[in-house]
């Protein structure tokens, strides 16, 4: 130890005594190290720690699968099934989210509207959740019996926020959709729930749902309504695939035993970043960023390795008086590897804050969505052993290759003359230059990244989504919040309609049950068409939306034959759905699909108009069948209701005031929560785009900042110590413009092999993303074209500087210096 501390001493010192080398190399190594980290601690909050605050072994996600191979959300009847007869996990538990309101009724000042989890009773046991106070759910109360357990627990952010960290809150009813529950107990501040990337603040048994947002029991007992994410932990020493075959088992005697509902259907376990939500999305642009991070930290390296190999070549005399005086090339290899260590220990010190920096990032890109989203990103024990292994590898690939040069030297060349002026030898030219290739290599692959998913972000924004958002304002309702019963929330918004239309400046008025593009994720419904049958491994479950009338004009969505809804059309009549052409396409191909008829909710719906396709989920997708039903007619879940204002002035934040007063006019207890436009909304289609282009643009510039300071200083060292040489040329007859064009030169041949090298590189790699892209293949000459010339661009600017300085070298002194 001894020892050690005093290597770091004379580290210490020998960096001290040259300020701006250590400056630069612990300012790149900050900026390698901290956007590695950065990128990291994404990864490790939104894939590998997506469920903070539990004991996350043997816990993966549960998953129903349809006929057609594609992972849903499940069922509670189905989650009964499994729960009670799987016996190789330890125990399934479901939940899904649920907007809720929480405070006294009749008090609108009071009010306050949360994200919460509709649980089952055995959540919390599943998870290992511990309560910071109180208690959570009793094994009494894990029971399946709809209203029968008005209990709460709420999270530790709720309870400092609202209720100022009153300990006395346990055992006392709180008002939530207006109906009394106790609160039962605190969950600990690191417990969010177990959505990835969303923040929850209430937990309470699914059984009371029907009671909470005023629906029937119903859906406690339909199989074909499946909106719980599942839970499972597995038992110790069970593999996931031995749980897999278990499940699969049981589903097919689920689907045996209900062949409507489960015709085809069975369910699997999955790792969490492999499960529905938000991090399926994020998992290739997070990948995309780590091999940018990783190049980008390559070429610090290869620029350090370039700085230890110049001081190396400097320190040639010192290191020969050393070996003179006994110490051993162990001895130094290990003085000089503990100062490589110094180097990027401060680096990684230095990155640290700009890692919290550009973790935060992540999150500033993300579009409006009215929805809890929260990304743990915490500089945890998992992240610091990350950048410390960084810092780690970073000196020892930086300083392997200076420390094995610095160990050959000869004594006696390092003691005679050649030592005097630390000339470097012919082998340390090669190697700084192809470090400099490298640098360049890597620089060039990064800048073709960053211009694909560019283009691709340009290309997906101008695609049409097949409607118009301009000038349209979208807000939610959460009327059963407000104690509304189904009958209530259909007259509220019809009442709602009636009074925006008639302020001036509205152009048109509708509401829905979804937005289309959002986070929120689609809706469906399981079909049977008339005179269709599918095939065996056909996915019948048909995204749909319920919409009232005016949805189409209001949204510009061509009707291309049929009719619109109408107010008359109600339980009490036909019931009728519009379907678009993909829909008419597939299910009634040559035939005139008005009067067709499809089975869905237990009950046969004829088709009365079509529509123009549209984008309902993502806004790269193909046409796919899509229906709509009326809102009188179908709505009946405890959803949001997402209300539509068109402005006549294309402003569409214009309404907003009208919508507020109207709505208070109505009744004070309703809010207008998450009103944006409708442009802003549907940013969530482009998110995973957007977070590639933007931040590997942003890495993109930083490599082309290092090569180039690489470049530069190469080139600066070259002429350095070719000083005499320069000399000569001129003495002989060479102008300033000879040595200008012979520095440049040389500096443009290691640019042009490290853009061979790179777009060969580029060109391999890039066929990997080729999904990810968007109106653009992975070889676009135009971008590779674009790259390689700014990298050149830079490159010549680099070298421009040092080739100046040759340029002006006075023969005589650089003759008389030697």
């Amino acid at each position: 130890m001894q020892t050690l501390a005093s290597d770091v001493r004379y580290a210490a010192r020998q960096l001290l005594r040259s300020p701006g080398f250590a400056a630069v190399a612990v300012a790149s190594l900050a900026l390698g190290i901290g956007a590695n980290t950065a990128v990291f601690s994404w990864i490790d909050a939104v894939l590998l720690r997506p469920v903070p605050g539990v004991d996350d072994r043997g816990l993966v996600a549960f998953e129903t699968v349809t006929p057609s191979g594609e992972t849903v959300t499940n069922s509670y009847p189905d989650f009964r099934d499994y729960r009670d007869r799987l016996r190789l996990v330890s125990g399934l538990a479901m939940a899904r989210p649920n907007a809720l309101t929480v405070g006294a009724t009749g008090d609108p000042d009071h009010v306050e509207r949360v994200w919460g989890e509709m649980v089952s009773g055995n959540y919390f046991a599943v998870l290992s959740v511990r309560p910071a106070r109180g208690r959570l759910f009793l094994p009494e109360e894990y029971g399946d019996k709809p209203d029968g357990y008005p209990v709460a627990v709420i999270s530790d952010g709720l309870w400092r926020r609202r209720f100022q960290s009153d300990p006395s809150i346990i055992g006392r009813s709180v008002m939530v959709n207006s109906h009394p529950l106790t609160v039962v107990g605190v969950a600990p501040p690191a417990f969010h729930g177990t959505a990835p990337g969303l923040a929850f603040d209430l937990w309470v048994p699914v059984v009371m749902g029907p009671r909470l947002n005023g629906i029937g029991e119903w859906m406690l007992r339909d199989r074909k309504t499946r909106d719980l994410r599942g839970v499972a932990r597995l038992r110790p020493g069970v593999a996931i695939e031995q749980a897999r075959a278990e499940i699969a088992g049981v589903g097919r005697e689920l689907a045996r035993a209900y062949p409507y509902e489960n015709g085809g259907m069975s369910a699997t376990l999955l790792p969490f970043w492999q499960a529905s939500g938000p991090q399926r999305w994020l998992l290739v642009p997070l990948e995309i960023l780590m091999a940018a991070c990783g190049a980008l930290l390559l070429i610090v390296c290869a620029n350090l390795a370039n700085l230890l190999l110049a001081r190396a070549v400097g320190r040639r005399k010192e290191l020969g008086v050393r070996v003179a005086l006994g110490a051993g090339r162990w001895r130094l290899a290990r003085q000089l590897l503990t100062e490589s260590l110094l180097l990027t220990a401060l680096g990684a010190v230095a990155g640290v804050p700009l890692a919290l920096g550009l973790g935060r990032s992540l999150a500033y890109l993300l579009p409006p969505s009215g929805l809890p989203i929260r990304l743990d990103l915490q500089l945890n024990a998992s992240v610091l052993a990350f950048t410390l292994l960084l810092a780690v590898g970073a000196a020892l690939l930086a300083g392997v290759y200076p420390v094995l040069h610095a160990c050959r030297v000869d004594l006696h060349e390092a003691l005679g003359e050649a030592g005097r002026g630390g000339s470097a030898t012919a082998r340390t030219r090669r190697t700084r230059s192809l470090l400099v290739v490298g640098e360049v290599a890597l620089a060039l692959v990064t800048l073709i990244g960053a211009g694909l998913f560019a283009r691709s972000f340009e290309s997906a924004r101008k695609i049409s989504p097949g409607f118009d958002a301009g000038g349209v304002l979208v807000s939610q309702f959460y009327l059963e919040g407000s104690g509304y019963s189904l009958a209530q929330r259909k007259q509220f918004c019809q009442r709602l309609r009636e009074r925006m239309q008639a302020v001036p400046g509205v152009a048109a008025v509708a509401y829905a049950d979804s937005v289309p593009l959002g986070f929120a994720g689609p809706s469906w419904e399981d079909l049977k068409v008339e005179g269709y049958v599918p095939r065996r491994d056909e996915n019948m479950k048909i995204p749909r939306n319920v919409v009232a009338p005016g949805f189409f004009d209001l949204l510009r969505v061509p009707l291309l034959a049929g009719r619109d809804f109408t107010e008359q059309d109600d339980r009490q009549t036909l019931q009728i759905a519009i379907v678009n052409r993909a829909f008419a396409e597939r299910f009634f191909p040559g035939r005139n699909a008005l009067g067709r008829r499809f089975w869905g909710w237990g009950r046969w719906f004829t088709v009365v108009g079509v529509a123009a396709d549209s984008k309902y989920l993502e806004i790269t997708e193909k046409p796919r069948p899509y229906f709509y039903v009326p809102f009188r007619q179908v709505y009946r879940e405890d959803r949001a209701v997402a209300f539509y204002v068109r402005s006549a002035s294309r402003d569409a934040g214009a309404p907003l005031p009208a919508l507020r007063r109207e709505v208070q006019r109505m009744d004070p207890r309703v809010g207008v929560y998450d009103a944006m436009p409708l442009a802003e909304y549907i940013g969530a289609a482009l998110y995973p785009i957007r977070v590639a282009a933007v931040l590997l643009a942003a890495l993109g510039t930083w490599c082309l900042a290092l090569a180039a300071l690489g470049l530069y200083g190469v080139m600066a060292y070259t002429v350095s110590q070719r000083t005499h040489e320069v000399g000569i040329r001129m003495a002989l007859g060479a102008r300033s413009g000879d040595v200008l064009r012979l520095v440049v030169g040389q500096a443009m041949l290691l640019v042009a092999g490290g853009l061979a090298a790179g777009a060969a590189a580029a060109f391999a790699l890039t066929r990997l993303v080729r999904g990810a892209l968007i109106g653009i293949g992975p070889g676009d000459p135009g971008v590779f074209l674009g790259a390689a010339l700014m990298l050149a661009a830079v490159g010549a600017l680099a070298s421009f500087v040092p080739a100046q300085r040759a340029a002006g070298v006075d023969p005589l002194v650089a003759l008389r210096h030697e």
